[in-house]
């Protein structure tokens, strides 16, 4: 009797969708015969109005390229397109003997004005009754939209109430298998025993999705790995009370993953510190893999523990992040593990796209504030952090210098030996320059082959003999790199020299501009603001006495 029933609304339900899909159809049929009814009015309408603007402009050469262009697109339309009859008066009158006798018409007149004679081409508009003509024909197509809209509204209200029957069936037998399925379960206790654990299993599911979609909400605000490790003790504790963890990264390098954080093994046996590549079954296969100290399966050299170890590669856009494990000992920690599959897979995933995140954060970071070639910040990053370090300066009266770099013939280098080596000579030079730096300095790239060292906390004396030890570890690249390099110096200071950041820039490129006159590969200071008073006065003095 059930199988009956669902059989016949089963039926009644396709027979249902196969009425609809013919309505719709119908509907997409009539649209189209609309549409094309709508553009032939449309191309009527132009052809008249073109005919009669050219009676009306009686212009001395008329300009016939827009009712041939109307005329052309007129005649595209074959006589179906249009409605069989139209009225005129009370007689019916086919429609296609009303267009032939309204082109003869457009074309007579046409034809009179291209002969200038608008005369007779006005009263031939008349004559004709080209007017009239296309008042009847336009009224016959109007009407026959009307027509075909009130036939299309017809399909669609054939569809809705086809599928408001389709609908009524479906939930008649949804309703009827959720009654066949109460009945069923009613007839054994068993069965409701097991719809109850569902339920509570579903609960429970549904709890630790709410909670993995709010450490997922977490993790988007991490900043950086300290909090997105914060976020997932947090989640693991909740949600694996009874399990340990661990959370091992990549390093900088990405030759070795290192440990990130851990939980749940305060005092039990330490975790290695790293894990090599070739350490892990779980990173060579990119699948979960347990480790089972002591039986005969696989288990990863890295593993040195007793405990039993679930690794769960994190993986996000095609990339291997990390590795996230999970301990347990005694007799069911297998089972246990496995339980926590699930979840650990969840927590991976998730965690995999932090530190995704995290990574491509820092990434776009580091392109904003750094030359991509070299390493080094670039010239806005520099102008902010001079700026900034100028006024703390003026603030602490303490000094700033600027070291301006230049490479000697650096254009003659690429010439002679290609952009290539141009490009290694630049890398080298830069780490040449971050060797003889302290980490409060700042070097960055200010454009081309120049390079800017800013120096806090130092005076003029001492960043001259800094410019000189970076001279010499650049002059010392030309035997590795084949080539001769070298570089000229223009050392500046605040106060000593210069009263503002701009002030600074402008006599450190002064003074890089007297190095490359005196003959390169050189370091020049800036005048102090003594120096530039005693040139100031003897220029007086020399004046005074060309005076006299």
């Amino acid at each position: 009797m059930t199988i009956a029933f669902l059989s016949v609304m089963i039926a009644l339900v396709i027979s249902g969708f196969i009425f609809i899909s013919y309505q719709e159809a119908k509907v997409e049929e009539e649209r189209k015969s609309t549409r094309t009814l709508r553009v032939a009015r449309q191309a009527v309408m132009e052809t008249g109005a073109a005919v009669a603007e050219l009676m009306i402009r009686r212009d001395s050469e008329p300009n016939l390229l827009r009712y041939a262009q109307t005329l052309n697109r007129l005649n595209t339309f074959a006589d179906d397109s249009f409605p069989a009859t139209a009225l005129r008066g009370s007689d019916e009158i086919p429609t296609p003997v009303i267009i032939t006798a309204l082109k003869a018409g457009w074309a007579d007149v046409v034809s009179a004005v291209a002969a200038k004679q608008p005369e007779i081409a006005q009263s031939l508009y008349g004559a004709r009754g080209i007017e009239r003509h296309v008042t009847v024909l336009t009224r016959a197509i109007l009407a026959d939209l009307t027509r075909k809209e009130a036939l299309e509204a017809s399909f669609n209200a054939n569809i809705e109430r086809a599928t408001s029957i389709v609908l009524g069936l479906q939930i008649m037998t949804g309703a009827f298998c959720i009654l066949a399925f109460m009945g069923a379960s009613r007839s054994s206790a068993r069965d409701a025993r097991t719809r109850d654990l569902a339920v509570a299993n579903a609960n429970a599911s549904r709890e630790q999705v709410s909670r993995l979609f709010g450490m997922t909400e977490m993790l988007q605000s991490a900043l950086d790995h300290t909090d997105a490790n914060a976020v997932l003790r947090a989640t693991a504790a909740e949600l694996i009370p009874d399990l340990g963890g661990a959370l091992y990264v990549f390093n900088n390098s990405r030759d070795r993953l290192a440990l990130s954080t851990t939980w749940g093994r305060e005092e039990l046996e330490a975790l290695p510190d790293s894990i090599g590549l070739q350490q892990c079954w779980a990173l060579k296969r990119g699948k979960p893999h347990m480790n089972r100290p002591g039986s005969h399966n696989l288990c990863c050299e890295h593993h040195i523990v007793s405990d039993r170890a679930l690794e769960i590669p994190m993986i996000a856009r095609g990339e291997i992040l990390g590795l996230l494990q999970l301990y347990c000992s005694g007799a069911e920690a297998d089972r246990r593990l496995e339980g926590a599959a699930g979840i650990g897979t969840a927590l991976a995933d998730a965690m995999s796209l932090a530190l995704s995140n995290i990574a491509l954060r820092d990434k776009l970071r580091s392109q904003a504030l750094r030359d991509p070639l070299t390493g080094l910040y670039n010239r806005r990053y520099m102008e902010d952090a001079l700026e900034r370090v100028v006024r703390l300066a003026e603030r602490e009266r303490t000094e700033v210098s600027v070291i301006m770099i230049d490479l000697d013939h650096f254009k003659r280098l690429n010439d002679q030996y290609g952009h290539a080596k141009g490009d290694a000579v630049l890398r080298d030079s830069a780490a040449a320059i971050i060797n003889q730096l302290r980490e409060t300095d700042i070097a960055c790239r200010y454009g081309g082959e120049e390079l800017i060292v800013v120096l806090p906390n130092c005076g003029l004396d001492m960043a001259a003999q800094k410019a000189e030890r970076i001279r010499a570890s650049i002059e010392a690249l030309s035997e590795p790199n084949g080539a001769q390099v070298s570089a000229s110096l223009g050392v500046a200071c605040v106060p000593a020299t210069s009263n503002s950041s701009r002030d600074l820039l402008a006599h450190s490129d002064a003074a890089l501009y007297r190095a490359k006159q005196e003959g390169r590969n050189r370091v020049v200071r800036a005048p102090s603001h003594k120096t530039k008073g005693a040139r100031m006065e003897q220029s007086g003095g020399a004046d005074s006495l060309a005076a006299e």
